[in-house]
């Protein structure tokens, strides 16, 4: 199994070959496309998920109510335990979302309502 820096790499690299070509090292592509750059997360930038529509990668919009006072541990439990590619949306628009670049999470997700029914019910293997 990838651990999770390898598979942002692999991710990157499967979108870089759905672009036009550019002759960006992969570094650069990885530090502007992800929030974070090494780590668990997979919480993509604004520009990335750009990146990933202009790539016609598969998404699936999810609306979240904002209702955290702890946000810190929201998102780091976001970045823990969503095993896809998302963004979120909550500047210039109506209402926060979340988009999911996984059909089965995107699934789950509905299934359980709402995010944090979701973030509640992963559990994290050691």
């Amino acid at each position: 199994m990838l651990d999770k820096s390898n598979l942002k790499i692999t991710i990157t690299q499967a979108v870089l070959e759905q672009l036009p070509s550019n002759n960006v090292p992969l570094a650069t592509v990885i530090s502007e496309w992800w929030v974070t750059k090494s780590g668990d997360s997979l919480r993509l930038s604004p520009i990335g998920d750009m990146m990933f529509r202009q790539a016609q990668i598969e998404f699936f919009d999810l609306p979240v109510k904002i209702k955290h006072t702890n946000w810190y541990k929201f998102l780091t439990d976001c970045n823990k335990k969503i095993k896809c590619p998302y963004f979120f949306s909550a500047n210039n628009v109506k209402e926060p979302f979340i988009r999911l670049y996984d059909s089965k999470t995107a699934m789950m997700l509905t299934l359980y309502g709402d995010i944090d029914s979701y973030l509640e019910s992963v559990r994290i293997r050691k």
